[in-house]
């Protein structure tokens, strides 16, 4: 099993599906949860049953069994029922998030949990979340079944630290560090996936590039820290403007790309909402009106990533010659969208 920990230990969830199918040998469980707690103080419940998984947010509560066990020491019921009747705690169940903890499903499960163990993982000397193994059957567990989840649930805890470790690094490896938006890698890789799941759920989605209007001047006149300014500013309008599921990334210099679930001819809220953050930003001293400008092209039923990219870019880059000609909007944005096919 410590083997199989190891060989998981790249992502959090490979080790809890591992932990799961490697309980069912060691202890009479049909049940495992690893309950995490997220930065926001909330836990993130990632539960197995049988070949069922689970994944679900639930809020701390002090008083609950989990937050009792994350305080303290190892915890063996042997029959949940009798425990409840004798400590006043607060449990809850992944459907409702009210009364019974794991019971599962739509309908009320015909073996529901009676049994179980916890025990709590640390890492880098911080408790960070609960382990469990649970039995329909009452009285399943014995002292030696908590003593030997304990000494599991440290390598658990290793597991953990290494899976986050990559997880943070890859995280790392796939976001700009100025502006704190996804970087060309991460467009490289999520991008196809877009066009892929658009074509499968026959949705539009759009692809806006942008660019910064005489960008190359504000690094020239005010220096690169008031340029790493704007850029980390423009990250934050660009979060703020798009909604989920869409996502801006930073490409290089000043080009982004905006990846926006909605037809090419709707785009005009999207602008607006960008416009209205350009001009409400705090911007470096003396800088004057940021300007930007766009290039929009939908993803077409049979037109290629390549196409699709470099129709956007084509179109980004006829904004930038008709703003030559004379077309500026201060604190403004441009979608070009003229044919360029010619």
């Amino acid at each position: 099993m410590l083997a199989a920990l190891a060989r998981s230990s790249g992502q959090v969830d490979a080790v809890v599906q591992t932990v799961h199918w490697q309980a069912g040998a060691l202890f009479p469980a049909q049940v495992t949860l690893l309950a995490l707690l997220e930065p926001e103080g909330d836990w993130r419940w990632e539960l197995y049953e049988g070949e069922q998984r689970y994944t679900q947010r639930l809020p701390f509560y002090p008083e609950g069994i989990l937050e009792t066990v994350l305080r303290g020491e190892p915890l063996s019921i042997p029959d949940i029922e009798a425990y409840l009747a004798e400590h006043p705690v607060r449990v809850r169940r992944l459907v409702d998030h009210d009364e019974v903890l794991l019971e599962i499903g739509e309908e009320e499960p015909e073996e529901p949990v009676l049994s179980m163990l916890f025990v709590p993982l640390e890492v880098r000397g911080a408790r960070v979340g609960v382990l469990s193994v649970q039995s329909y059957a009452p009285a399943a567990f014995d002292d030696t079944d908590l003593q030997f989840l304990d000494l599991l649930g440290q390598h658990v805890s290793i597991a953990l630290e290494n899976a986050g470790l990559r997880e943070e690094l890859e995280r790392a490896t796939l976001t700009d560090a100025l502006t704190g938006l996804p970087n060309r890698r991460a467009f490289g890789r999520d991008a196809p996936l877009a066009l892929e799941r658009a074509r499968r759920e026959g949705r539009d989605l759009t692809l806006v590039m942008l660019d910064v209007h005489d960008f190359k001047s504000v690094n020239d006149t005010f220096g690169h820290p008031v340029g790493d300014a704007v850029l980390a500013t423009l990250g934050r309008v660009f979060r703020e403007a798009l909604p989920a599921p869409g996502a801006a990334f930073r490409l290089s210099g000043d080009e982004f790309a905006l990846l926006v679930w909605e037809a090419e001819d709707r785009l005009g809220d999207l602008a607006r909402r960008i416009e209205e953050g350009l001009r409400t930003a705090e911007w470096p001293p003396g800088l004057g009106p940021v300007c930007l400008q766009g290039g929009a092209a939908q993803a077409g039923p049979g037109a290629s990533l390549h196409d699709w990219l470099s129709l956007a870019d084509a179109r980004m880059y006829c904004a930038k010659r008709g703003r030559a000609r004379g077309l500026h909007v201060c604190w403004g944005l441009d979608f070009g969208r003229e044919d360029v096919s010619a």
